[in-house]
């Protein structure tokens, strides 16, 4: 006799099934989970977003200068944020004509006013064909709108970013608190796969992002098209947004490394506008810290031990290092029979480097370089320095104050070899 009845049987078989059921859910369940963490935790071989494209230093063409020109003038203005009403006011304050001045930007035109206004100022920028040079700032929305057209490049990229749009049109990425919002909700989506399309340390929907979000094509070709360094041989001067280093920091001026440590090897030793122009370069590219883009787009000071810092409370001011060097190079006056150079002297020629990036410093005007970051952003001041003929042959010209009027604002400085410019600033709002 059977101790196994029917009614037993199709208990058991029942549980079985729902033991194997429940088995296949677990597994599938797990399964799932591990290919998901997976294709969070998979590493993405992210294409190049820099979009340097070998621009790291352009020349200012010599038609720029106001050498035999008296109408000519330069105008390098300070950073500028996106106050696009303090902008219309100092070019106002200068008389500024598009037909005959050029005007030079030092890096970070956007995303402190609001988004509106920063692609005004940088519609002014692109439309006008203005020479200028990449900030800090300026990189980072460069960065962000490159990863945006390699995301909408993506199966499924641009469906993901129209809804972050929608989800949050007013969240700031740039603050932990509403950032945590988003990545929570990003964890618990269906797009929680995407997380690791960011880059690491790159936070969606901030200030940066929204200006590159809002960008046209032919914005972001203008504001990847700039360099970082523009560099004007015949006027021997050179524009930064940050700063650059005369010297290596670790070393002594006078070492046999150092580029103004010694004239250059020339076939004409006499060609003193091209052993200067040899000297500048080397500066420029001999130097490590001028070649990386981090350093000349966010360098303050330099601390004790040669270490470029973004703090200007770290060390030395780079600005003062550079007008100590500076102030050593005696020319060519150790050479063709002349005395032997000092200690203390250098056999180069001095050059001048007109920056912005230090708002802390304000107007900081050195003998040998110009900081025009004056803060506009935080309610200071919009400032520019005005280059005319006077700046670069003060016995031909003198400042056309009777063009322009005398311009009670604004301060005359030296500038260049035996040149003066004026500085010109108005209130920001």
């Amino acid at each position: 006799m059977s101790i196994w009845s029917g009614d037993s049987l199709r208990t058991c078989f029942s549980f079985v099934v729902l033991a194997f059921f429940l088995t296949f859910v677990f597994i599938a369940g797990v399964l799932q989970e591990i290919n998901k963490n997976r294709a969070i935790n998979q590493k993405i071989d992210f294409p190049d977003f820099g979009h340097y494209n070998g621009n790291f230093i352009k020349n200012i063409p010599d038609s720029v200068l106001p050498i035999d020109d008296q109408r000519k003038r330069i105008i390098a203005i300070g950073d500028i944020h996106g106050m696009n009403n303090s902008l219309t006011d100092l070019l106002d304050e200068i008389h500024y004509d598009s037909k005959r001045d050029s005007l030079i930007h030092l890096g970070d035109l956007e995303t402190r006013a609001t988004i509106h206004d920063s692609i005004d100022v940088l519609s002014f920028m692109s439309s006008n064909r203005i020479l200028g040079v990449r900030g800090n700032n300026d990189q980072k929305v460069i960065e962000w709108r490159a990863w945006m057209n390699w995301i909408l490049s993506q199966p499924g990229g641009r469906e993901w970013l129209s809804v972050m749009d929608k989800r949050w049109p007013n969240l700031d990425g740039d603050k932990r608190i509403q950032r945590t919002e988003l990545e929570k909700w990003v964890e618990t989506s269906r797009y929680a796969s995407w997380k690791k399309m960011v880059p690491v340390g790159w936070h969606p929907l901030g200030k940066h992002y929204r200006v590159a979000r809002a960008m046209s094509p032919g914005l972001f070709e203008y504001l990847s098209s700039l360099p970082l360094v523009l560099h004007s041989p015949t006027g021997h001067m050179v524009f930064v947004h940050a700063g650059l280093l005369s010297s290596h920091p670790k070393l002594q001026v006078s070492d046999p490394r150092q580029p103004l440590s010694h004239w250059p090897t020339m076939d004409d030793q006499h060609g003193i506008s091209n052993l200067r122009d040899k000297q500048e370069v080397a500066v420029l590219t001999q130097i490590p810290e001028n070649k990386d883009p981090w350093t000349v787009t966010n360098i303050k000071s330099v601390t004790d031990e040669g270490i470029v810092s973004p703090s200007p409370k770290k060390g030395t001011p780079w600005s003062q290092l550079w007008n100590d060097t500076m102030s050593k190079c005696s020319g060519n006056s150790g050479t063709n029979g002349g005395e032997a150079y000092q200690p203390t002297s250098l056999p180069c020629y001095p050059f001048t480097v007109v920056y912005g990036h230090a708002a802390g410093r304000g107007l900081d005007i050195k003998r040998w370089s110009i900081g025009l970051d004056t803060g506009c952003s935080y309610g200071r001041q919009l400032s520019a320095v005005v280059l005319d003929g006077s700046s670069f042959s003060s016995a031909t010209y003198q400042f056309r104050d009777n063009i322009h009027g005398r311009a009670p604002r604004s301060q005359e400085i030296d500038f260049g070899d035996n040149g003066q410019a004026r500085i010109f600033s108005v209130s920001c709002a």
